[in-house]
């Protein structure tokens, strides 16, 4: 029997992880950069909005000129025109006057504010009372307030969110170079394995974990590739993996990774060119049989056949190396404060993934954990976050307040 090389905790593994050089980047359109990652820092290369712009409806005006105006001791002022809308003012204040303007349009020249159009009124002819004192940039947009010339505003290995693909757009970026997408080929293993369009026989599962693997690799802009199911046959398995790696960054083998007679995973990932052995077991529950290896600059892992094992694995490792490869900084993690319901052991040494399903009282949220085996996916859907034990706890206590991790 093959045994677990020394258990690396969750850490060590990503450190690992993190070791993988980075894709190429590519420049790609506008519309299509969403969710990608930007490969260089970018720096504004004009001024936004790049006029002097009001946000209110009003009047554009001098704040001299109406310093200490009230309701009582309004300020008299002439109106010379209209700010048109889409165009520069040709003309400019001098004291005394006034310009209409609407939200949005530019100031004419020696206007420095904006007071709003609820507080004047028709003095006759083209006279206007305005009874509000507005100081210098009130109701204004500076010419550079939203970005100024050569600033950098996106940094390398930021995920084009709307917002930024909004801010590309407003300084009109036609395309940007990004990350090149990590393709991800999945191969799933065991004689017990049949595809999930196929009723299984007795004795025999279909394969879930191809597919809800390749669903997290999606969600992290990836390109999946399936390689299909491959039969405990070392040599059938061996070709497999050396044809999924013509195409892939990332080749997945699911199953074959416990300390089995079958475990044929590790000797596998060996035999392939300029091959390392970088993990085999990791400190974490579900999911401590876990391969990770690497031929020349490419990634293989094995994560176990286990449903949840192999999901929490695909999150914990999985997910973080996509990410890497992208160039994409870890995101914060999006969770709640919740108090546990009951306590869950836990053995010290490992990190404990635990999942639970969370229900809000007046009191705040509270988390229960789902219990049932790794081999069960019904556990991963009932839960609707992660809760960690670190490894130097044997558990949590009802009652503890903790971190839960959505699962999205």
């Amino acid at each position: 029997m093959k045994s677990f090389l020394t258990l690396k905790s969750v850490d060590e593994v990503l450190s690992l992880v993190r070791s993988f050089e980075p894709l190429e980047e590519e420049y790609i359109a506008l519309d299509d950069c969403a969710g990608r990652y930007l490969a260089h820092d970018w720096a504004a290369p004009e001024d936004l909005p790049g006029f002097n712009r009001s946000t209110v409806d009003g009047y554009a005006v001098r704040a001299r000129d109406v310093f200490g105006a009230q309701e009582g001791s309004p300020a008299l002022l002439e109106c010379v025109g209209d700010c048109p809308m889409g165009k520069a003012p040709d003309f400019s204040l001098a004291p005394g006057q006034t310009a209409r303007i609407l939200t949005g349009g530019m100031l004419p020249d020696g206007a420095d504010c904006v007071v709003m159009v609820e507080y004047s009124r028709p003095a006759g002819e083209n006279l206007v009372e305005l009874v509000r004192t507005q100081a210098p940039g009130d109701h204004v947009l500076e010419r550079d307030e939203d970005a100024a010339l050569g600033k950098t505003l996106l940094t390398a290995g930021t995920r084009l969110r709307p917002q930024e693909i909004g801010l590309l757009a407003a300084l009109g970026q036609a395309g940007v170079s990004v990350t090149r997408r990590p393709r991800v080929a999945i191969l799933s293993t065991g004689d017990e394995v049949v595809p999930f369009d196929q009723k299984p026989l007795p004795g025999q599962v279909r394969d879930v974990n191809s597919h809800s693997v390749a669903a997290l690799c999606r969600a992290e802009g990836a390109e999946v590739r399936f390689e299909g199911l491959v039969r405990d046959d070392v040599a059938k398995l061996e070709a497999s993996v050396r044809n999924a790696l013509d195409f892939a960054d990332v080749v997945l083998l699911s199953g074959g990774s416990s300390a089995g007679m079958r475990d044929h995973t590790v000797d596998i990932f060996l035999s392939m060119p300029d091959s390392e052995l970088l993990v085999h077991g990791a400190a974490i529950s579900p999911g401590k049989p876990f391969i990770l290896a690497r031929s020349g600059k490419k990634c293989l892992m094995g994560l176990p056949g286990h449903v949840s094992s192999a999901l929490v694995c695909a999150r914990v490792f999985l997910a973080p190396l996509l990410r890497h490869l992208q160039g994409g900084e870890e995101p914060v993690a999006a969770g709640v404060q919740a108090v546990l319901s009951r306590s869950v052991a836990s053995a010290q040494g490992r990190r404990d993934f635990i999942r639970v399903k969370l229900s809000r009282s007046e009191k705040g949220w509270s988390a229960e954990p789902v219990t049932s085996p790794s081999g069960l996916i019904s556990g991963l859907v009932q839960a609707d976050a992660l809760v960690v034990c670190p490894e130097n706890s044997e558990g949590l206590y009802a009652g503890q307040e903790v971190f839960a991790e959505l699962l999205r």
